[in-house]
């Protein structure tokens, strides 16, 4: 079968014009299903209003948006393998449409558990994970580039949602702006599922193969013990500045329009340099790629310890998005790489597990120490400690895989 030939029955075939179709529509899902995230970071203070001015309120149900997300991530990796991709965006679609209503319901418990099942653990979930597996599938020649659209769903999630919501928090509050994602998400999700197809090789008849795990270069749980923990370091450092910008500027004197525009500038960033990193993995490798990131970001948040003035942190926040979605994108090449084609879904929702309980913690952290500090110094510094064990548990990766490769003949 060559590269553009279908598969089968003529069904469309690897590096297909409907396998790059399938990989914007893939990146639109992402960006649909995790618009709920970004509520708790445009409207903290909103939120945090409406429970005793506490910070930590809404930082939580970040945390559990995001934690449910990874956990599901697992859950629905799983599922598509055994169905069907469309399995769980159909899930997805049902769930966050009936989220948005839970979440905004009632009280602490209404948007904890609102965050946590339906939104986070059936919705965004069945989103990123089968979405990043299955483009995988369908790419042999650009598979960087189909996995950088898809990777920068989030990155439109962030851009095209905080936008949405601070033009809707002034007139209808911070619960019905959640009822309108709710219902605009959940409808376009469902629609969306019916096109997507399982990617060619999971559509070969007979068994499926089993991984290959002799040519790994170190043993399959301590390198996924080694991805995970790293991923959840770096998610930890990135969600700290990211996740209380829009309040971070407001304490500095700076207006929420501010804050926003900063968020903005991280997630324009994260778009371009998800491209860039994503050709730059083809020619040096995702390792070495992923290793230039969490030195990228070391370098934004030791200026966050240190900002005051509005123009530096609009700097920062281009610094601190380039690495933003390309590193945990390295991840998911990295998993391919040592893997291979017929890497079992699971692995990918288990690192993204990681990932995300690092970006729900990071978030939660922040307003947990600005609660105990009344300020955001000790947050950053706290992050910046997170990225250099990051360096090092990458550093770690390079190392043995540098090894194994020079034991080879």
């Amino acid at each position: 079968m060559t590269a553009t030939q279908p598969s089968a029955a003529g069904a469309p075939g690897v590096d297909s014009p409907y396998a790059w179709r399938l990989a914007v529509v893939s990146a639109f899902c992402v960006a649909l299903g995790g618009g709920s995230i970004y509520l708790p970071v445009v409207g903290l203070k909103e939120i945090a209003a409406e429970f005793g001015d506490l910070r930590s309120v809404p930082s939580f149900a970040y945390l559990l948006g995001f934690f449910a997300m990874g956990v599901g991530g697992v859950m629905m990796g799983w599922l598509a393998d055994r169905t069907s991709p469309r399995v769980p965006l159909l899930i997805a679609g049902v769930s966050i449409f009936a989220g948005g209503w839970l979440a905004a319901s009632g009280g602490e418990w209404a948007l904890y558990v609102g965050y946590a099942l339906p939104l986070g653990l059936l919705g965004n979930a069945g989103t990123f994970t089968p979405a990043m597996n299955n483009v995988q599938g369908w790419f042999e020649r650009r598979r960087s580039t189909a996995v950088s659209i898809v990777s920068v769903g989030p990155a439109f999630s962030g851009f095209i949602w905080p936008q949405a919501y601070r033009w809707l928090l002034p007139d209808v509050g911070w619960r019905q702006a959640l009822v309108i994602y709710g219902v605009t998400a959940g409808v376009l999700l469902f629609a969306c599922a019916f096109y997507v197809r399982p990617a060619p090789v999971r559509r070969q008849v007979g068994p499926r193969a089993a991984e290959d795990l002799t040519v790994l270069p170190m043993p399959s749980p301590v390198l996924m013990t080694l991805l995970s923990a790293a991923g959840f370091c770096c998610c930890v450092a990135m969600a700290i500045p990211f996740v209380h910008m829009v309040a971070f500027c407001g304490d500095l004197g700076f207006s929420a329009a501010r804050g926003s525009e900063a968020v903005s500038l991280v997630l324009l960033t994260a778009v371009a340099a998800t491209f860039a990193m994503g050709r730059l993995a083809d020619h040096i490798g995702p390792t070495r790629v992923s290793l230039l990131c969490a030195l990228i970001q070391i370098a934004s948040l030791v200026g966050f310890v240190f900002v005051e003035g509005l123009s530096g942190i609009y700097l920062l926040s281009v610094i601190h998005g380039i690495p933003y979605i390309a590193i945990v994108q390295g991840y998911a090449l990295i998993l391919r790489q040592v893997y291979g084609p017929m890497i079992a879904g699971w692995r990918l929702g288990v690192v993204m597990l990681f990932a995300m309980a690092g970006m729900a913690v990071g978030g939660w952290l922040g307003g947990f120490i600005f609660d105990a500090t009344l300020s955001y110094r000790a947050a950053f510094q706290a992050a910046l400690a997170f990225n250099l064990l990051n360096l090092m548990l990458l550093g770690a990766l390079y190392m043995l895989q540098r090894r194994r490769r020079a034991a080879l003949p």
